[in-house]
């Protein structure tokens, strides 16, 4: 690009050699001139800068950006969701301690005092386990102490201790692993998701911070073309100037005119082109740095990565086949199906009778002390047996039915939107191929563009020399040079954001530039500036 500019330069050099340079100041014994060109109104205070490279902008942006911290955080919610319904097959451990006094008066001698004065204390201590088969264990190990004052007590104080095993089978609804773990598979399912949701969230913001990066590259190289141009009208306005005094006179106030209409245009060019290079500089910083209320803010990030003519582009059908294994969007909607796959089967498991098998096995001993008690307990002399089962039919059903049917819905309809999404997919990668192509052979034509706009401005500038041109002629060619300029770096722009469109729409962004995230899903910018702080 700068090529351009440099050769126009030097034409204008070229065709003006001969005309006798303005003088800096007006001879002492003529009046001021009113008509000297205007001080440079474009120049700008000075402002700290920080050059910034494409790749350090996407490690910023990883490490920094708020709407993929926010992304990060969901992502770690639904993995923690996993793990509370992994510890529904944990052991639990109840118990209780209690204590009372109960005073009742006698209706009889056999009562065994006029008022039955009674304490008792209780302790019980429990495990449960659930198998992942749907059984149930339960362990629980109790003991009680009673003291009367009633004399027909042969044990007083009398401790009562027991140990309960109990089991509880299901034989139909909820019965078997496939069944048990639906939840946590679903679970599983739910986070891979969300964790497809982050990194797909990564590489839209990869494509944001490109698209703000090199759209501040081009607003920068285009301030310079700016510059440029307003110089040159610069140098046409004084070398006009100087062709009004009588030793010269090949000029008019029409032709000074002219330049000097050509010099505030290019003036208000500049002004607002600097002031969209700062904007977007802004919007790129708001996607990479975060605000910190000091002088940093200040700091006017340039973009220092060159824009280039040409990109890589693999085989079409490479770049597809890539894109159905490797995006992001089609592996979130796998997930939801295989989600809303173990919905299903946790739906079609209450559509079950429900059939349960229970059995307890207790063995208790009586002492008039703990110990004592105890150890009967576990001689096992007086054990008790008892089983039953549970039966619990849902008449019709309806509910059970209706859960199922929405069950199957959602899941076809996730299908459905799969589809939708891989189309989508095959059409975004399609798309960015030509799109690329197209931006490639552009940049070709806009560089052939630009070499004949110069052309045509030298042969105009040298008709101007012989006095067969007019200055607006001259500036009219001059504005289209500018325009060829700009719409090369247009170009170029385009080649870059075309060019990360391809990597993403085809699940390869993550990997061009090489961005590895941990298990906590913080990038290797993020870790560092962690342990730093």
């Amino acid at each position: 690009m700068r090529w351009a500019l440099v050769l126009l330069a030097l034409s204008t050099a070229l065709v003006w050699a001969e005309d006798p340079p303005p003088a800096d100041e007006p001879p002492a014994d003529e009046p001021p001139r009113t008509d000297a060109p205007a001080p440079d109104v474009t120049s700008k205070p000075v402002r700290p800068r920080r050059s910034i490279s494409f790749e350090d902008a996407i490690e910023l942006g990883l490490a920094y950006n708020l709407g993929l911290k926010s992304a990060r955080f969901d992502a770690l919610v639904a993995r923690f969701q996993v793990a509370r319904e992994d510890a529904r097959w944990d052991w639990t451990l109840d118990s209780e301690l209690g204590a009372g006094e109960s005073l009742v008066p006698s209706r009889s001698a056999l009562a065994g005092a006029d008022v039955v004065d009674t304490d008792s204390a209780n302790f019980v201590l429990g495990l449960t386990k659930p198998f992942r088969s749907g059984a149930t264990l339960g362990l629980n190990w109790r003991n009680d102490r009673t003291f009367s004052n009633s004399t027909f007590n042969t044990i007083n104080p009398a401790y009562d201790s027991a140990l309960d095993i109990t089991l509880t089978v299901p034989l139909l609804r909820g019965r078997g692993r496939s069944v048990q773990e639906a939840a946590l598979r679903a679970s599983r399912a739910a986070a891979d998701a969300a964790r497809y949701d982050f990194l797909n969230r990564a590489e839209l913001l990869i494509q944001e911070v490109a698209n703000a990066y090199w759209n501040l590259v081009f607003l920068q190289e285009s301030v310079d073309v700016l510059e440029k141009a307003l110089e040159v009208a610069r140098d046409t306005e004084r070398i006009e100037l100087r062709k009004l005094e009588p030793d010269i006179g090949r000029a008019t106030k029409l032709t000074v005119a002219q330049a000097q209409a050509e010099r505030f245009r290019r003036e208000a060019d500049l002004i607002a082109g600097q002031l969209d290079a700062e904007n977007g500089a802004d919007t790129l910083r708001r996607l990479i740095l975060p605000y910190t209320g000091n002088a940093d803010d200040e700091i006017l990030i340039v973009a220092k990565s060159a824009l280039r003519d040409t990109a890589s582009r693999p085989d079409l059908s490479l770049l597809v086949e890539e894109a159905m294994g490797r995006r992001q969007t089609l592996r979130r909607s796998d997930a939801v199906i295989e989600q809303l796959q173990e919905d299903l089967v946790a739906a079609r498991n209450n559509l079950r009778i429900r059939l349960d098998f229970d059995a307890t096995v207790t063995s208790r001993g009586v002492a008039g002390n703990l110990e004592q008690s105890a150890a009967d307990v576990f001689r096992w002399d007086t054990p008790s047996y008892a089983g039953a089962f549970t039966l619990s039919w849902p008449i019709g059903r309806r509910d059970a039915k209706a859960a199922v049917q929405q069950a199957q819905l959602r899941l076809d309809q996730a299908r459905v939107n799969r589809q939708e999404t891989l189309n989508l997919v095959i059409s975004e990668v399609r798309r960015a191929y030509r799109t690329l192509g197209s931006n490639a052979r552009e940049i070709g034509v806009r560089r052939d563009e630009l070499k004949a706009s110069i052309e045509a401005l030298e042969g105009e500038r040298a008709r101007l020399k012989r006095g067969v041109s007019t200055v607006l002629d001259v500036s009219r060619l001059e504005e289209n040079a500018v325009q060829a300029a700009l719409r090369l770096l247009q170009a170029q722009t385009l080649l870059e954001r075309a060019d990360v469109e391809m990597q993403r729409s085809s699940g390869t962004l993550l990997d061009r530039w090489n961005v590895k995230f941990d298990p906590n899903l913080e990038s290797n910018r993020e870790k560092q500036e962690s342990r730093k702080s």
